[in-house]
């Protein structure tokens, strides 16, 4: 499925493709995790505040091409090196790629911002900011809330959703230490790496907003 198909969709057609991915897994709490986020702005939210899919239910769009990108990424993978499909289940792919952001539900807000226009004036628009009431990080957020509602993680799966921004804003030297060994561990943690960054910043584009 191409990012113009994801784009495209019916909002109803998305959420329920969404939620039936996740219900395919099987997995022990999945139906507490749909139940939560449909509690929460998930499938309204943007992906970010300015930089990819900054837009209303561009959440929901991000998680989609992400899991995309990813199976498409395995499939490359595996015919270099076959014995990786243990290690890279579609079930892992699934959980860990269309829930890895979770940590994003109510996370921006919406606010009036101030710009300059073509004629070098100031307009007002409506944006998004940052509104974090649990300021406990990103990929360990996510990892955190997924447990607390009830999801059975795999060791590998907490991995790729812990470490899924690569070293991006990683200073701590335990911190680089901690993810190159997961990197080596679980073949999982750089797929979805690799496919975040392939969706924020080459395939999802920035909205200006009005």
């Amino acid at each position: 499925m191409s990012v113009d198909d994801i784009s495209t969709m019916l909002f109803e057609n998305k959420v329920n493709l969404f939620e039936s991915m996740l219900r395919s897994t099987n997995r022990e709490g999945i139906d507490k995790v749909i139940d939560f986020l449909r509690g929460t702005d998930f499938y309204y939210a943007p992906a970010s505040s300015t930089y990819h899919s900054n837009y209303n239910g561009g959440l929901l769009d991000h998680s989609l091409i992400v899991y995309y990108i990813a199976m498409e990424y395995k499939k490359s993978m595996v015919i270099l090196k076959p014995d990786l499909e243990k290690d890279m289940s579609d079930e892992s792919i699934a959980i860990s790629a269309l829930l890895h952001d979770v940590c994003k539900t109510c996370f921006y807000k919406e606010t009036l911002k101030w710009r300059k226009d073509v004629n070098d004036n100031w307009e007002q628009y409506k944006g998004y900011i940052i509104d974090d009431t649990f300021p406990i990080g990103h990929g360990e957020k996510s990892v955190i809330m997924l447990q607390n509602i009830g999801l059975e993680l795999t060791p590998c799966e907490m991995l790729a959703i812990r470490y899924h921004m690569g070293f991006w804003g990683t200073e701590s030297t335990d911190v680089k230490y901690s993810q190159t060994a997961a990197l080596k561990m679980c073949p999982l943690v750089l797929l979805l790496q690799v496919s975040d960054f392939t969706a924020s910043v080459t395939l999802e584009k920035e909205i200006v907003l009005k």
